[in-house]
């Protein structure tokens, strides 16, 4: 379809408008639970459990086409990797969707928890206490067995695995398995992975499970079924695309911005803003004015409310920061890590004994409600207390920070800007980061 074509089609409409306003909306929550995932464990077991052949040693010496699975060497300890457009025997379409049917699993685990995005994961029977739809699980000890499994269609398999120092193969049925081991630290603890290629089917699903020798046996077992009717919308891939036919002829992208202000000078704070073409679809959410008023060097949080700590009843958390009698501790031990790159350098860390600071910065509100969070671009917060004064919110934020990064030391708010334009069918949406630089006497 031409572009003309495609204009005419989908040409501006209030009901165009409401789905992108809407989609706006939503994109936040949809976007921070998909890099909530993505930085799990899990995630990391995702992404580096697409894995390939790599030679002994850790050493990537050369690129292999096994059954479909095209595995192309980076540097010392990276591969990407990818199935071949010839790289299926299915007769007919590969399947968009599969369910993971381990018919072996490690002594004590219980039946199959599924969440969105072809997730699949397993949990001790014993060690589990609760459950929530949220994914929260909690634990009588420490000894859970945890297993996942995690399931792509072949034809948009294509993942980069870093950090890889030794992998190994297997044929199960005639599915190739590859079994690697990651190692994120020269001297650190490493983690077991392994991908599994359905070349009959179109799919291939990665395993986490951290013991090679139950690792091996799961993958041997490992099937896949046909999901149940009602639960196949929970496995397919969601996510939002302005390229679909509710965007077509838009063009999506975004910017990031960063507005600095003084100590003590006022500046307009919006959550989010959405600039459209039709007044009836532009909005603004959490407007407010904010002054940072003062910021000044505490002893710890003497004279404060231990309730309003992050975690006021982690004994242990509370422990690293601040002594019994509330003040803080000073100097201690910090690690530093150079992560590498993951192909060609693993990371290091080193620890050193430094010095730190406990600052309390007063935050003025007016002429509305804060709604968004204050963060800091070095050091962390570790207290925050609110309370009115004539209609006023006032803040009171507690930061801790090293003394060889106060130079860097600011509070930073986050929000979102957004424009929608029909005449150039585009929509530009604009991360904000507002910081203040937190001068202090040293």
């Amino acid at each position: 379809m031409k572009a003309e074509e495609i204009k005419k089609l989908y040409a501006p409409t209030p009901e165009m408008h409401e789905s992108i306003v809407h989609a706006l909306q939503n994109l936040d929550s949809v976007s921070t639970e998909r890099y909530r995932k993505r930085k799990t464990a899990t995630r990391l077991a995702v992404v580096f459990a697409a894995v390939a052949l790599l030679a002994a040693f850790g050493t990537v010496a050369y690129a292999t086409h096994l059954f479909g699975l095209l595995t192309e060497p980076v540097g010392k300890y990276g591969i990407d990797m990818r199935v071949a457009e010839d790289g299926t025997t299915a007769s007919t379409k590969p399947k968009t969707y599969a369910k993971p049917n381990p018919t072996y699993l490690p002594k004590g685990c219980c039946q199959l928890i599924g969440n969105d995005d072809n997730d699949i994961q397993i949990f001790n029977a014993e060690g589990v206490t609760s459950y929530n739809p949220n994914g929260n699980y909690q634990y009588t000890d420490g000894n859970e067995i945890w297993v996942h499994f995690h399931v792509y269609q072949a034809e948009t398999f294509n993942e980069e695995a870093r950090y890889i120092v030794d992998s190994f193969e297997r044929d199960y049925n005639g599915h190739k398995t590859v079994f690697l081991t990651r190692q994120f630290e020269d001297n650190g603890e490493q983690d077991h992975y392994a991908v599994k290629y359905f070349e009959d089917w179109g799919i291939v699903v990665d395993c986490y499970y951290d013991n090679v020798p139950e690792l091996m046996k799961i993958m041997d077992g490992l099937e896949l079924q046909e999901p149940e009717e009602e639960a196949k919308e929970h496995l397919e891939p969601q996510t939002i695309d302005f390229s679909d036919e509710l965007y077509a002829g838009y063009d999506f992208s975004m910017m990031e911005e960063t507005r600095k202000y003084r100590l003590g000078e006022a500046f307009t704070w919006v959550a989010q803003i959405v600039d459209a073409p039709s007044p009836a679809y532009s909005f603004k959410d959490g407007e407010c004015e904010i002054t940072v008023k003062s910021v000044k060097e505490n002893d710890g949080i003497k004279g404060l409310d231990r309730n309003n700590l992050l975690a006021p009843d982690d004994e242990e958390w509370y422990a690293r920061y601040f002594n019994s009698d509330g003040s803080l501790k000073t100097p201690y031990v910090r690690t530093d890590t150079d992560y590498g790159d993951g192909v060609n350098t693993l990371g290091h860390s080193e620890s050193k004994e430094v010095n730190r600071h406990f600052y309390l910065a007063t935050v003025e509100v007016k002429n509305g409600s804060f709604t968004g969070q204050f963060m800091t671009h070095s050091g962390g917060i570790l207290y925050q207390e609110k309370h009115l004064e004539n209609g006023t919110e006032i803040y009171t934020v507690g930061i801790t920070v090293d003394e060889d990064e106060l130079n860097d030391f600011a509070l930073s708010i986050d929000s979102s800007e957004t424009v929608i334009d029909d005449k150039t069918q585009t929509v530009v949406r604009k991360s904000v980061d507002t910081v203040v630089p937190l001068q202090v006497n040293r």
